[in-house]
C-alpha cells in the first residue's frame, strides 16, 4: 500500500533539542498543549465519569478521519485504519493500526497518555466512537491486553466486548481470548 500523505491543518511542532514550540491552527483558542501525564491524570480523576469526555473528543477526532478521506467514495480497511490513526496521532494520543485476527479486529494503541486501568473506560469509549463514527457501524472496544508501551483494544459486537473484559479480568492472555472468539483457531 502506498503511504498517503495528508496537509495536517493544525499542528504542533516541538523541537526541545533547539528550544522551538511552533503552532499552526485555525484557531488558536482551540489549541491546547499539556504533558500526557496530566491528561492522564485528569482522565483518571473523572472516573466513572470519563465517558462524556471521550466522546466529546471522539467526535472531532472523528471528523478530521473522515477529512483525511476526503470524500473516497469506497475507502479500503487500510485507508480508514489510515485516517483513524493519523486523526488519533496529530493530537498527541500516540500511534496506532489496526490488526485482524480471522474476523477478530484489534486496534494496537502505542504510547497512548496512559495504560493503567483508570484510563481503559476513556480508551474504549474514545476508540469505539472514533471507529463507529468513521465507519458508519456501531462498534465496541475492550482492552484485550496491556503491554510496556501501550494497550491493544478489540473492537467488535458489545456482547463480544463483554467476553473479552470477562477473560481479561480473569488474567487470559489475549492470544487466548482472541482464540476462543475464534472458536478455537489459533490467534
Amino acid at each position: 500500500m502506498a503511504t498517503r500523505l495528508h496537509p495536517l491543518a493544525s499542528a504542533v511542532t516541538v523541537d526541545l533539542a533547539h528550544g522551538r514550540i511552533e503552532l499552526k491552527t485555525p484557531s488558536l483558542a482551540r489549541a491546547v498543549a499539556v504533558p500526557a501525564t496530566w491528561l492522564a491524570r485528569a482522565i483518571a480523576a473523572l472516573g466513572e465519569g470519563v465517558e462524556p469526555l471521550a466522546k466529546s473528543l471522539a467526535e472531532s477526532v472523528a471528523k478530521d478521519a473522515v477529512m483525511i478521506l476526503d470524500g473516497t467514495a469506497d475507502p479500503t480497511p487500510e485507508e480508514v485504519a489510515y485516517s483513524i490513526a493519523l486523526a488519533l496521532g496529530q493530537r498527541g494520543f500516540g500511534t496506532c493500526g489496526f490488526e485482524r485476527f480471522g474476523d477478530a479486529l484489534t486496534l494496537l494503541w502505542n504510547f497512548p497518555p496512559a495504560t493503567d486501568a483508570s484510563f481503559h473506560r476513556f480508551a474504549t469509549a474514545l476508540v469505539a466512537k472514533v471507529v463507529s463514527d468513521v465507519t458508519g457501524v456501531q462498534t465496541h472496544a475492550a482492552v484485550l491486553s496491556t503491554h510496556a508501551d501501550g494497550l491493544t483494544l478489540f473492537l467488535g459486537a458489545d456482547a463480544a466486548c463483554a467476553l473479552v473484559r470477562e477473560r481479561a479480568a480473569r488474567g487470559d492472555a489475549g492470544p487466548q481470548i482472541l482464540a476462543t472468539l475464534l472458536g478455537g483457531a489459533s490467534a
